[in-house]
Protein backbone atom coordinates (compact mmCIF):
# COMPACT_ATOMS: atom_id res chain seq x y z
CA UNK A 1 0.00 0.00 0.00
CA UNK A 2 2.91 2.52 0.92
CA UNK A 3 4.71 1.57 -2.09
CA UNK A 4 1.42 2.84 -4.39
CA UNK A 5 1.08 5.32 -2.89
CA UNK A 6 4.94 6.23 -3.03
CA UNK A 7 5.42 5.37 -7.00
CA UNK A 8 1.88 7.99 -7.43
CA UNK A 9 3.20 10.75 -5.38
CA UNK A 10 6.87 10.55 -7.84
CA UNK A 11 5.47 10.75 -10.90
CA UNK A 12 4.26 14.06 -10.83
CA UNK A 13 7.47 14.92 -9.11
CA UNK A 14 9.43 13.73 -12.32
CA UNK A 15 7.14 15.38 -14.71
CA UNK A 16 8.04 18.79 -12.63
CA UNK A 17 11.46 18.19 -12.79
CA UNK A 18 11.51 16.80 -16.32
CA UNK A 19 9.58 19.49 -18.00
CA UNK A 20 11.80 22.16 -16.10
CA UNK A 21 15.12 21.16 -16.92
CA UNK A 22 13.98 20.82 -20.58
CA UNK A 23 12.95 24.24 -20.17
CA UNK A 24 16.11 25.58 -18.85
CA UNK A 25 18.09 23.78 -21.08
CA UNK A 26 16.56 25.11 -24.49
CA UNK A 27 16.95 28.53 -23.29
CA UNK A 28 20.02 27.92 -23.58
CA UNK A 29 19.68 26.63 -27.16
CA UNK A 30 20.34 22.69 -26.37
CA UNK A 31 18.22 20.64 -28.62
CA UNK A 32 16.28 18.44 -26.54
CA UNK A 33 12.58 16.97 -26.33
CA UNK A 34 10.55 15.62 -23.88
CA UNK A 35 7.86 12.75 -24.02
CA UNK A 36 6.34 12.47 -20.29
CA UNK A 37 8.91 11.54 -18.47
CA UNK A 38 12.01 10.62 -20.78
CA UNK A 39 14.48 13.09 -22.27
CA UNK A 40 15.64 12.84 -25.91
CA UNK A 41 18.84 14.65 -26.94
CA UNK A 42 18.28 16.17 -30.28
CA UNK A 43 21.68 15.81 -31.77
CA UNK A 44 22.91 12.59 -30.17
CA UNK A 45 19.27 10.91 -30.50
CA UNK A 46 20.20 9.59 -26.38
CA UNK A 47 17.25 8.70 -24.33
CA UNK A 48 17.12 9.40 -20.85
CA UNK A 49 14.33 8.05 -18.84
CA UNK A 50 13.77 9.83 -15.59
CA UNK A 51 12.41 6.74 -13.39
CA UNK A 52 10.77 6.38 -9.94
CA UNK A 53 14.23 5.81 -8.83
CA UNK A 54 14.67 9.34 -9.99
CA UNK A 55 12.23 11.22 -8.92
CA UNK A 56 13.74 12.62 -5.84
CA UNK A 57 11.18 10.44 -2.68
CA UNK A 58 14.00 10.15 -1.42
CA UNK A 59 15.13 13.32 -1.06
CA UNK A 60 12.00 14.45 0.02
CA UNK A 61 11.06 11.84 2.52
CA UNK A 62 14.43 12.83 4.29
CA UNK A 63 14.16 16.51 3.74
CA UNK A 64 10.64 16.21 5.82
CA UNK A 65 13.03 15.79 8.87
CA UNK A 66 15.50 18.18 7.81
CA UNK A 67 12.85 20.83 6.87
CA UNK A 68 11.43 20.52 10.63
CA UNK A 69 14.71 20.76 12.55
CA UNK A 70 16.03 24.00 9.83
CA UNK A 71 12.38 25.57 10.45
CA UNK A 72 12.55 25.07 14.26
CA UNK A 73 15.82 26.36 14.55
CA UNK A 74 15.78 29.23 12.06
CA UNK A 75 12.18 30.67 11.95
CA UNK A 76 10.58 32.57 15.60
CA UNK A 77 7.29 32.14 14.89
CA UNK A 78 4.37 29.12 13.78
CA UNK A 79 3.48 30.47 10.43
CA UNK A 80 7.14 31.05 9.16
CA UNK A 81 8.33 27.88 10.47
CA UNK A 82 5.52 26.27 8.52
CA UNK A 83 6.25 28.19 4.92
CA UNK A 84 9.67 27.27 5.82
CA UNK A 85 8.81 23.54 6.02
CA UNK A 86 6.15 23.75 3.00
CA UNK A 87 9.56 25.03 1.01
CA UNK A 88 11.02 21.17 0.88
CA UNK A 89 8.91 20.06 -2.07
CA UNK A 90 10.49 23.33 -4.25
CA UNK A 91 13.85 22.29 -3.26
CA UNK A 92 13.43 18.96 -4.25
CA UNK A 93 12.21 19.78 -7.15
CA UNK A 94 14.82 21.76 -8.42
CA UNK A 95 17.77 20.16 -6.99
CA UNK A 96 16.35 17.11 -9.28
CA UNK A 97 15.92 19.66 -12.19
CA UNK A 98 19.53 20.50 -11.61
CA UNK A 99 20.91 17.39 -11.44
CA UNK A 100 19.00 16.40 -15.06
CA UNK A 101 20.57 19.43 -16.57
CA UNK A 102 24.00 18.35 -15.65
CA UNK A 103 23.37 15.16 -16.81
CA UNK A 104 22.35 16.20 -20.18
CA UNK A 105 25.24 18.44 -20.63
CA UNK A 106 27.22 15.68 -19.21
CA UNK A 107 26.41 13.45 -21.93
CA UNK A 108 26.60 15.92 -24.05
CA UNK A 109 30.02 16.79 -23.69
CA UNK A 110 31.39 13.33 -21.98
CA UNK A 111 29.23 10.80 -23.51
CA UNK A 112 26.38 8.05 -22.69
CA UNK A 113 29.36 6.62 -19.75
CA UNK A 114 27.59 9.24 -17.69
CA UNK A 115 24.35 7.37 -17.25
CA UNK A 116 26.50 4.14 -15.50
CA UNK A 117 26.13 3.54 -11.90
CA UNK A 118 29.09 5.91 -10.52
CA UNK A 119 28.07 9.37 -12.60
CA UNK A 120 24.35 8.73 -11.44
CA UNK A 121 25.23 8.06 -7.94
CA UNK A 122 27.34 10.86 -7.75
CA UNK A 123 24.69 13.38 -9.01
CA UNK A 124 22.30 11.46 -6.54
CA UNK A 125 24.84 12.78 -3.89
CA UNK A 126 24.92 16.26 -5.29
CA UNK A 127 21.50 16.54 -5.48
CA UNK A 128 21.05 16.23 -2.00
CA UNK A 129 23.14 18.51 -0.99
CA UNK A 130 21.97 20.75 -3.40
CA UNK A 131 18.12 20.61 -2.00
CA UNK A 132 19.32 20.54 1.74
CA UNK A 133 21.52 23.97 0.16
CA UNK A 134 18.29 24.97 -1.30
CA UNK A 135 16.53 24.38 1.66
CA UNK A 136 18.33 26.14 4.24
CA UNK A 137 18.85 29.30 1.87
CA UNK A 138 14.88 29.93 1.64
CA UNK A 139 14.63 29.76 5.40
CA UNK A 140 16.93 32.67 5.79
CA UNK A 141 15.16 34.41 3.31
CA UNK A 142 12.36 34.02 4.67
CA UNK A 143 13.89 34.56 8.23
CA UNK A 144 15.61 38.27 6.86
CA UNK A 145 12.25 38.88 4.93
CA UNK A 146 10.57 38.46 8.30
CA UNK A 147 13.01 40.76 10.68
CA UNK A 148 12.97 43.72 7.38
CA UNK A 149 9.23 43.60 8.01
CA UNK A 150 9.36 43.83 11.68
CA UNK A 151 11.63 46.75 11.06
CA UNK A 152 9.65 48.55 9.11
CA UNK A 153 6.57 48.15 11.69
CA UNK A 154 8.81 49.64 14.25
CA UNK A 155 10.10 52.38 12.72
Amino acid sequence: MLESIVLAASYPLRLMATWLSVGCLRLFGVDVEADRTLITLGGEGVRIAVTDACSGMEQLLGLVLVGGVFAFMMQRSLPLKLMHWATILLCVVLANAVRLIATVVLVRNVGEAVLGDTWHMALGWAQTVLAVALLWLFGKCISHASSSDAKKEAD
